[in-house]
C-alpha cells in the first residue's frame, strides 16, 4: 500500500509551513514518509521508543519546562532530534533559528494544542483506512481487468477507477498502452528521473504533475506514469503503485501481447454481471457492442447439441457468433435490436408459430410435451450493463417455451400477443408471495390426487371456452359431468364461478402455476 508522505499531510491540513533544512529541496523533504506523530515529554526520556518516519510535536510549552529543569535546552534537543530517524519536527514560530542537518520543521501558526498528538495521529488513521479499503477495490478491479482484456484493459480500467491519465511505456519510450483524458506519454528527459517501483517520483507537469516510477519484467524495462491536473495525492500514488506491480507481472508473464479471455467468457461475465463499470467498455470494445447502446439477450435450445448448433449455423452470422455463450443446455446471445429482428424473421421461416390460448384443458398436456427448439428474445434493454436482466427474461421466456404454455418455438418478451399475463407475473417469478396467491386461491384443488386434479383441468378448461358444453367437448366427458366439477371446484374454493372477480382471481391463480421453476442464482 502506498506510503503516506508530508506532501500528503500538507495538503490535509494548510495551517503548517514547512522549512527545509539546508542543501534540501522542498520537492525532495515533502516525499519523506510519515509513520505517526509522537509528543515530545517534559520530563525524561523526553520520547518513547522510535521506529521511524514519526513527526515528533514539540510545543513552545514543553520546551520551557525542559529547559527549567535545567536537563536540556533548546539546542541540545534540536541536535539530538537531527540525529533520530524521524520525518519532521512540529514545532512553534521562533522557538528555533533553523533547521540544523537533515530535520525539516512543520510550523505551527501559534501555541500547539494540547490535542494535536491525537488529532494528527487519528487523521493518519483515516487515511490509511481509506486508502486500505481503496487497495483491496482496486486489486479486485484490476485482475478482473487483466483476467477480461490483458494490459491494456487494466490501464483503462485504472484510468477509470483515478480519473486521471496513464501511460505505459517501453525502455525506448515507445506507448505500450495508455488511457485516460490526456494519456500525454513521458519525454525522454522526464523517464531519466524515474525510480524504480515501488518508488515513485513526482515530476511537474505543466500546471500539474506527472507520478512516474519504472518497472522490470524478464530483463525488460518499462516506464508507467500518472498525469495528476493540480497535485499528486496518496490515491494517486497507490493507483500507479498497484498498476506497476501488475503490469511487471503481465508482461514477465506473457510478453507485451497478453492473451485476453475468450469472447465466450466475457459474454458470460456480462450476462452474470460479474464485470464492473470500469472494464465493461473495454468488454463491449472487443465484442463489438457499444456499452451504452441497447442490447438483446437471446436464447437458443433444443433437444440435442447437434439440432441446436445447426440452427446457430443457420440463424446467425459468424460475427454474431462470436457473442455466445453456453447457459446450461441453451446458448445465451449478445444482440443489438437490429440483429435480433433479423434473427428472428430467419427463425420463423423455418417454423411458422402455432397458435394456442395460454390456459385450459391442454395445459397439461402441452406441460408434458417438448418442443423440439426454441428460441427466446428478452425485451430490448437500454444498456449493456441490464444484459443480467435480458439474461433472466430470455430464462423466463424459455421456461414457458419449453413447457409449452405459450406458443413457440420463437418468442419475444416484449410480444404481448404470445406472453399475455405472463410478461407482468413475471415479476413474481421465484417469488414466494406467488405460491401463497395459488394456495389462498385454489386450496384443495392443488391436492396430490386424482379428483383434485380433474376438478383443476375443468377449471381451466372452462376459464378458457367459456361454456360448458365446448368444455365437455374438448375433455370428451358429458355435460352433466363438467356441470358437476364445476360445482365440486366452487365449494371448494368458496368462489362463485359467475362473478368476474373470482374467475380473474382464479385464472391468476392458474396462469402463475404454469410458471417455469425459480431458477437458483447464478454463481458470481
Amino acid at each position: 500500500m502506498a506510503e503516506l508522505l508530508l506532501r500528503d499531510l500538507c495538503r490535509w491540513d494548510r495551517r503548517f509551513t514547512l522549512v527545509c533544512p539546508p542543501g534540501q529541496t522542498e520537492e525532495l523533504v515533502l516525499e519523506r514518509p510519515v509513520s505517526w506523530a509522537v509528543n515530545v515529554r517534559a520530563a525524561p526520556p523526553f520520547l518513547p521508543p522510535l521506529r521511524g518516519d514519526e513527526l515528533i510535536i514539540l510545543s513552545g510549552r514543553v520546551l520551557r519546562e525542559i529547559e527549567a529543569t535545567g536537563m536540556a535546552n533548546a539546542a541540545e534537543l534540536l541536535e539530538t532530534l537531527a540525529e533520530a530517524p524521524i520525518a519532521a519536527l512540529v514545532t512553534e514560530p521562533n522557538l528555533f533559528e533553523e533547521p540544523i542537518g537533515s530535520l525539516p520543521f512543520l510550523l505551527f501558526p501559534g501555541p500547539i494544542p494540547l490535542d494535536l498528538e491525537s488529532t494528527l495521529n487519528r487523521l493518519l488513521t483515516e487515511q490509511r483506512r481509506a486508502l486500505y479499503r481503496l487497495s483491496t477495490e482496486l486489486t479486485r478491479e484490476f485482475s478482473r481487468a487483466a483476467l477480461t482484456g490483458g494490459i491494456e484493459a487494466v490501464v483503462q480500467a485504472a484510468a477509470l477507477a483515478s480519473g486521471r491519465s496513464l501511460v505505459l511505456q517501453d525502455s525506448e519510450g515507445r506507448v505500450l498502452a495508455a488511457a485516460g483524458p490526456a494519456p500525454v506519454p513521458a519525454p525522454p528527459t522526464a523517464l531519466a528521473h524515474a525510480r524504480p517501483h515501488p518508488t515513485v517520483r513526482t515530476l511537474p507537469e505543466g500546471r500539474g504533475e506527472r507520478l512516474l516510477t519504472t518497472l522490470s519484467a524478464s530483463g525488460r524495462l518499462a516506464y508507467l506514469s500518472l498525469l495528476a491536473p493540480e497535485s499528486g495525492t496518496e490515491r494517486d500514488r497507490l493507483v500507479l503503485s498497484l498498476l506497476a506491480g501488475l503490469c511487471a507481472s503481465l508482461l514477465a508473464q506473457e510478453g507485451r501481447s497478453t492473451r485476453p479471455a475468450p469472447l465466450s467468457q466475457l459474454v458470460a461475465d456480462l450476462l452474470l454481471g460479474r464485470l464492473s463499470d470500469n472494464v465493461l467498455p473495454h468488454a463491449a470494445q472487443r465484442l463489438g457492442l457499444d456499452p451504452n447502446g441497447p442490447v438483446v439477450v437471446a436464447l437458443l435450445g433444443s433437444e440435442t447439441p447437434e439440432t441446436r448448433d445447426q440452427l446457430l449455423r443457420r440463424l446467425m452470422d459468424p460475427g454474431t457468433r462470436d457473442r455466445v455463450t453456453a447457459m446450461g443446455e441453451a446458448l445465451a446471445v449478445l444482440l443489438t435490436p437490429e440483429e435480433a429482428a433479423q434473427i428472428e424473421a430467419r427463425a420463423g421461416a423455418l417454423a411458422p408459430r402455432r397458435t394456442f390460448t395460454l390456459i385450459g384443458p391442454s395445459l397439461a398436456e402441452r406441460r408434458n410435451t417438448s418442443q423440439e427448439w426454441y428460441l427466446a428474445f428478452a425485451r430490448p434493454l437500454s444498456r449493456l450493463r441490464a444484459a443480467p436482466e435480458g439474461l433472466r427474461q430470455a430464462r423466463f421466456l424459455a421456461g414457458l417455451l419449453r413447457s409449452g404454455v405459450i406458443a413457440g418455438p420463437v418468442a419475444r418478451f416484449d410480444d404481448l400477443s404470445v406472453t399475455g399475463p405472463f410478461a407482468l407475473l413475471y415479476h413474481l417469478w421465484g417469488h414466494p408471495e406467488a405460491e401463497a396467491f395459488r394456495q389462498r386461491v385454489l386450496g384443495p384443488l392443488l391436492e396430490d390426487d386424482e379428483r383434485a386434479n380433474e376438478l383443476l383441468q375443468t377449471l381451466a378448461a372452462f376459464l378458457e371456452y367459456g361454456s360448458a358444453s365446448e368444455v365437455a367437448a374438448r375433455l370428451g366427458i358429458h355435460r352433466n359431468t363438467v356441470a358437476y366439477r364445476l360445482a365440486q371446484v366452487a365449494e371448494r374454493t368458496a368462489r362463485n364461478l359467475s362473478d368476474a372477480r373470482d374467475r380473474l382471481l382464479l385464472y391468476l391463480a392458474l396462469a402463475l402455476g404454469a410458471l417455469p421453476p425459480a431458477e437458483p442464482e447464478a454463481p458470481q
